[in-house]
């Protein structure tokens, strides 16, 4: 199996459901079909990075919750399972606390959950590849065209 498709940690991907890989292109259709989306934003982020995010956040015009600046994360994974958030996006967030968090979203609710971090997360619905650091810069410039 191709490494860029696997757990980046493998412990964390222990359901029998993995994230089908996505792609910029289809989480910006996602983000545009959906009719209330979120991002959680974690605060393992380069700068780089970070002004690439801002840049998204501002073009899609997200509804943000930076954790755990704001709210902790497990209060998060409950407040988007009682809403009407029909679309979470996830970056920046610790790896296996991102992993198990997720899911219970993923089993116990409706919620779509795309991770948009340089590694596979197997937890989540969708999720890019693993990614080096060139190719994950270059997936978030991808989001932020057309």
């Amino acid at each position: 199996m191709d490494e860029r498709f696997t757990a980046y940690i493998p412990t964390a991907g222990s359901n029998v459901a993995h994230a089908e890989i996505t792609s910029p292109t289809l989480v910006k259709m996602m983000i545009r079909r959906a009719k209330k989306p979120i991002l959680i934003l974690g605060e393992n982020l380069e700068e780089d990075e970070k002004e690439l995010i801002k840049r998204f956040i501002e073009k899609y015009n997200l509804k943000v919750i930076k954790t755990p600046e704001e709210m902790n994360l497990m209060a998060i994974i409950k407040l988007l399972a009682n809403s009407n958030y029909d679309l979470a996006l996830f970056t920046g967030i610790t790896y296996y606390y991102l992993a198990q968090a997720v899911t219970h979203l993923k089993q116990f609710s409706n919620v779509i959950t795309v991770s948009i971090d340089k590694y596979y997360q197997p937890n989540t619905l969708y999720s890019f590849p693993n990614l080096s650091r060139e190719e994950y810069l270059d997936y978030l410039n991808k989001l932020l065209e057309g």
